[in-house]
């Protein structure tokens, strides 16, 4: 099976370092002559591709797009309409039309297309989840997210029309997936974005107030404007009966999204697994098996609509 990674600077060093732990050979592609000849030295790539129309002309199979946000829907219509199959980092597309777009096309051809958000895949999250549904802290009355940092780099992320947005429907898309899978189904959402400190075109920071049809409230922050961040638990869940919440407490041989979970007062020593790896061997064995991919595109849409909301 023939993998083209698209885009092989920044995050695409994280999948490329998953293919080569999962014995999967990949080609790659960047404008970057000092990255592909990193890649064909660390990674051993099948091929090096310097101009992007002689790599998605080429006879793949798997596209990994790891790209702006705003190139994501014409290269993978263009993958798509060719018969291949799409792995997309994270967001689906910058509107819900381009999205639309996407899948229409792939169902049309029959091929798989499958959104790369690795925090579906945390051990830490599936268990909260499940131990809520198992009513281990009760009737559930409070959902708290939020991710900080800071952020002061260069590079398309500081733009815009490139992002799509800013801060929030990069990185914080990942803390909605965490958010909304704990919470569900919501009904209205109360919410601020703004400009801190960051050198990005768009807003840094978001924070919203959301209420679940389940009756519990919610309460999100994301910025990429705190400096000297302080460790605190990316998520709780707060029950009538406990609460469970993230420990900060991070493996240090797998690339995980979240710490070992604490279940009322007790943290718990959970299987944990490389997130990326696991977003990636399924995908690839989605495709190799037909069968449906392990991330549902209903949560890429899911998430991009509350991105929108919060911006609205």
């Amino acid at each position: 099976m023939n993998i083209l990674l698209l885009g092989g600077n920044g995050f695409g060093f994280a999948h490329a370092e998953s293919y080569q732990r999962l014995g999967l050979d990949f080609s790659v592609f960047s404008r970057n002559e000092n990255v592909l000849k990193e890649y064909e030295v660390k990674f051993g790539v099948k091929k090096a591709f310097s101009n992007l129309e002689n790599a998605l002309n080429w006879d793949y199979d798997i596209i990994d797009i790891v790209m702006p946000h705003n190139l994501h829907k014409d290269i993978a219509v263009y993958a798509l309409k060719h018969g291949k199959n799409v792995l997309v980092e994270k967001p689906i597309a910058t509107t819900l039309e381009e999205a639309k777009t996407m899948i229409d096309e792939a169902q049309k051809n029959n091929v798989k297309l499958m959104v790369a958000e690795q925090y579906y895949f945390d051990r830490s999250l599936q268990f909260a989840i499940k131990s809520v549904s198992e009513g281990k802290i009760g009737k559930v009355h409070t959902i708290i997210t939020r991710g900080q940092r800071y952020f002061h780099e260069a590079g398309w992320r500081t733009k815009e029309k490139e992002m799509g947005g800013g801060a929030l429907i990069d990185g914080g898309i990942h803390y909605l997936e965490a958010f909304l899978n704990m919470g569900g189904e919501y009904g209205s959402i109360y919410s601020m974005k703004y400009k801190g400190n960051c050198n990005i075109q768009g807003e840094d920071t978001s924070s919203a107030l959301f209420s679940f049809k389940s009756g519990a409230k919610g309460i999100f922050f994301y910025s990429w404007a705190y400096k000297f961040a302080p460790a605190l638990p990316a998520y709780e869940i707060i029950g009538t009966d406990g609460s469970i919440y993230d420990s900060n407490v991070r493996s240090k041989h797998v690339r995980t999204a979240f710490g070992k979970p604490v279940l009322n007062g007790h943290i718990q020593d959970i299987d944990e697994v490389d997130v990326i790896d696991q977003e990636i061997y399924g995908f690839v064995k989605s495709v190799e098996n037909d069968e449906p991919v392990p991330y549902p595109l209903d949560n890429a849409i899911r998430n991009l609509k509350a991105v929108i909301s919060i911006y609205a």
